[in-house]
């Protein structure tokens, strides 16, 4: 019994000084083989202009998303967005898309190259190569279009090109909303309405 616990000892004490031996080879080797370390190898993590991101701060990929009174699910995204620089409040945003789904079952796509988001004024601007299509088949081309946050409203205070499904027209303004207590949405252009009619052959 004696003797068993002698060997077993022995073993320890020889597994306290080969194991922490053995645990430094394997670290010198790895700094022998490992090589030497390029700097300019390093990993882009991101390619961000820090001073330019303290001078004007943005965020990258908002989303706004609310229902309206009536019941239509408005959600809006851009690439970027920034603090107002007027402080008129909201932010000014960059590659806006939006889409509009209305209790009657319109829906509205809508897309520009820049335009405000305002939830707390209740009006989302799209400005400068504006495009709206519906799925009742019309895609209307303007300058500026505002969307209201507390109602399935779109307005076009100026020119419109229109594509329909009987044809094209040019407006002075146009104006997409409910009708009948929010049953149904209609989209009407004013002032100045040129219509071409080509019916369906």
């Amino acid at each position: 019994m004696r003797g068993h616990d002698n060997i077993h000892s022995r073993l320890v004490a020889w597994a306290k000084i080969a194991l922490p031996l053995a645990a430094l080879v394997l670290l010198s080797t790895l700094f022998m083989f490992s090589g030497k370390v390029d700097p300019s190898d390093a990993i882009p993590y991101a390619d961000v202009d820090v001073a330019d991101l303290a001078r004007e701060p943005r965020l990258t990929a908002p989303e706004y998303a609310g229902v309206t009174e009536d019941g239509g699910a408005l959600t809006v995204t851009a690439e970027t967005a920034t603090p107002d620089p007027d402080g008129q409040g909201g932010a000014v945003a960059h590659a806006m898309v939006a889409h509009l789904e209305t209790p009657s079952g319109l829906k509205a796509e809508l897309a520009s190259a820049s335009g405000r988001i305002d939830p707390a004024a209740g009006l989302i601007s799209f400005s400068k190569a504006v495009v709206l299509s519906t799925s009742t088949g019309y895609s209307v081309k303007t300058a500026d279009l505002q969307a209201a946050t507390d109602r399935s409203l779109l307005t076009a205070p100026g020119p419109v090109d229109a594509t329909t499904p009987f044809g094209t027209l040019t407006a002075g303004s146009m104006r997409l909303s409910s009708a009948d207590g929010g049953a149904t949405h209609v989209l009407v252009f004013n002032d100045g309405v040129k219509l071409i009619y080509r019916p369906e052959e």
